[in-house]
């Protein structure tokens, strides 16, 4: 079988299928911004602002994606020569979304339209006292849809707007109004809208795809210096967003207790070269912080071995505990919630989990003790009372006794030995870009034989050359342990990496049977 069918019979899809996804794309295919339900509200809303010269400020949130929001409607009002205001909360001081000790400041401000971007559907209370006050609320987000409405002017939004079952992110949102105000998707705003995409683990489906695929393409032609800067290397796909650029700008929203979040934006937006350098400079020193001390939290970690879950309660930043658990999930392969005091008596908490066990439903078990709680079948956050912390420990570990996570066999693509080369993997990357709905596949080399295979730091990696500019690579796969067998089947990916402008493609083994 060629290697094409095994692709299209792996993902499911038809050649048509096929051919219609790896597509010509370019900026006038994204769906009309003008056919979507509600934007003549938004739109007639915004430019009687500008006309009428209000003020207008553009309310975000503090991770990847409500940067990117952010940035992409702050910038779309640069090009219409109108300037706005602009505020992404603290983490650490205001919390997520709307509140209203921030509409009374903007009422005290001036401001008579607030723009609320990757927040604001379930806002009741905010947005009440926004109309109260005289200020009207334009909401553009993605989260779950409420069963009554806020009383905004206007909503953008997947579900609401009837744009399509398949969730966007609120920078992609966001983008749709970009769009409709300027009469045109701008290339790097499209890129931005990109990244939101994959930092929040969009999936990568229908109008998703199109656009993360516009993304990379607009990256590697432009090489636009504020996302360029924050690259790992040269090499620019999917992984390059997901992996070098997205964490980056997290961090800092992770981290910084103050307001300074805020630069994001600047950084984002601005085309003064010093700046941009500066601010790059800011972002990579906090982003090296974010490691160290996420590095110093896993180490000082006790053993949890032999558990059905973990739930714990810590004194680590509010912004590090989904990172951590997300770390301990992995490790141990089990439900893990951390929690750290936010506030007085109050914990704040983040969940990761794997198939078996779905988040939405343990908190549904577990509503009696939620203040507040959210997200999606395999991650969350979640609010409870200190006092309740015991108890809700012994309810949640009691659920993951029951609902344990699955362990799942994945499917594989065998290839050969000499399959490992740039034609498989130019033919792979027209099934990319890989991620949330449309995972990267796995291929499997069957009888290879060890006696060939070479290691690099005493024996502890595997790193065996095929040929000039490919090579097989193993992290802590260990040379007596491999070759105790005469021959392995491996499973891996493909990788391309760039060290000093030299390109490698990489078959990353992660893991080998005997």
């Amino acid at each position: 079988m060629e290697l094409l069918e095994k692709l299209l019979n792996y993902y499911g899809l038809s050649k048509s299928d096929y051919e219609y996804m790896s597509r010509p794309l370019s900026e006038v295919k994204l769906i009309d911004p003008n056919s979507i339900k509600g934007m003549d509200e938004v739109v007639t809303r915004i430019k009687k602002a500008i006309k009428d010269k209000e003020k207008i400020i553009i309310y975000g949130d503090y991770d990847c994606d409500g940067v990117s929001a952010t940035s992409i409607m702050v910038k779309t009002f640069q090009k219409l020569d109108y300037e706005v205001s602009y505020y992404i909360p603290s983490r650490y001081k205001d919390g997520y979304g709307l509140n209203v000790k921030n509409v009374i400041k903007m009422k005290n401000n001036g401001f008579s339209l607030i723009i609320c971007v990757d927040n604001g559907i379930s806002a009741f209370e905010s947005i009440s006292k926004a109309k109260e006050l005289g200020i009207d609320v334009i909401v553009i987000d993605h989260h779950d849809v409420p069963p009554q409405r806020v009383e905004a002017v206007g909503i953008i939004h997947p579900i609401v707007s009837e744009i399509s079952p398949i969730i966007g992110s609120g920078g992609y949102m966001s983008l749709f109004v970009s769009g409709a105000l300027l009469g045109h998707y701008d290339h790097y705003l499209v890129t931005i809208a990109g990244l939101s995409t994959i930092s929040d683990l969009m999936e990568l489906k229908g109008y998703n795809r199109d656009v993360v695929r516009l993304a990379i393409d607009n990256l590697k032609r432009y090489k636009y210096k504020p996302l360029y800067y924050l690259l790992d290397n040269n090499v620019i796909n999917e992984k390059a967003f997901s992996l070098s650029i997205a964490p980056k700008i997290n961090a800092v929203g992770r981290l910084m207790e103050d307001t300074s979040v805020n630069r994001l934006v600047k950084y984002l937006i601005s085309e003064d070269d010093l700046e941009i350098e500066r601010l790059h400079e800011w972002i990579l020193s906090i982003n090296e912080q974010r490691k160290e001390l996420t590095k110093e939290v896993v180490d000082n970690l006790p053993k949890m071995d032999n558990q059905n879950g973990i739930c714990m309660l810590s004194n680590m930043k509010e912004g590090l505990i989904g990172l951590v658990a997300n770390r301990l999930m992995n490790e141990y392969n089990v439900p893990t919630i951390i929690f750290t005091e936010a506030e007085e008596g109050i914990l704040k908490g983040s969940i990761r989990s794997k198939e078996g066990f779905n988040v939405v439903k343990a908190f549904e078990s577990l509503n009696k003790y939620l203040l507040t709680g959210g997200g999606h079948a395999l991650a969350g956050g979640l609010s409870i009372k200190k006092s309740d912390f015991e108890a809700f420990r012994d309810d949640f570990i009691k659920l993951t006794e029951t609902y344990k996570i699955e362990e799942v066999k994945e499917e594989t693509i065998g290839i050969s030995l000499n399959e490992i080369n740039y034609k498989t993997y130019e033919l792979l990357q027209s099934f990319a870009p890989f991620g949330m709905g449309f995972k990267e596949p796995l291929f499997e080399v069957d009888h290879l034989p060890t006696r060939a295979l070479t290691f690099i730091s005493g024996g502890k990696h595997l790193s065996t050359k095929l040929s000039i500019n490919t090579k097989l690579l193993g992290f802590n796969i260990s040379e007596s342990e491999m070759k105790s067998s005469p021959e392995v089947d491996i499973i891996g990916t493909f990788n391309v990496s760039e060290f000093k402008g030299y390109e490698t493609l990489e078959f990353r083994v992660q893991k080998y049977s005997k």
